[in-house]
């Protein structure tokens, strides 16, 4: 039981210190230059709000969200553009995560 145990907390741990390279430096975004901070937001924003609207579970403001940061972007306002694209893509990861739960939703009695 014990060797069991040992076992498990090991493979947890060695696989828990692997997960820290999965994810490419892009989704750093408090690295590098703010320019570089935007592209890595406003990309992974709109990639994400891209599988919600194939699962049909976008947000009704996500995409506007998307649009206003690009264009406050344009406008120069790099700092104000790159928090509108993280809440866009905070949005869209929500979105994504009630869509794995809306077929399972309803009554059970």
């Amino acid at each position: 039981m014990m060797k069991k145990i040992l076992l498990t907390t090991l493979t947890v741990l060695a696989l828990s210190t692997q997960a820290a390279d999965f994810l490419p430096s892009a989704h750093n975004w408090n690295a590098g230059s703010s320019g570089d901070a935007f592209s890595a937001a406003i990309g992974a924003a709109e990639a994400d709000y891209a599988s919600a609207l194939s699962a049909s579970m976008a947000w009704r403001d996500t995409g506007a969200m998307i649009k206003e940061a690009k264009k406050l972007h344009k406008a120069g306002k790099v700092n104000a553009a790159t928090a509108l694209a993280k809440k866009a893509h905070t949005q869209a990861i929500n979105a994504l995560a009630q869509a794995s739960v809306a077929g399972s939703a309803g009554p059970s009695f």
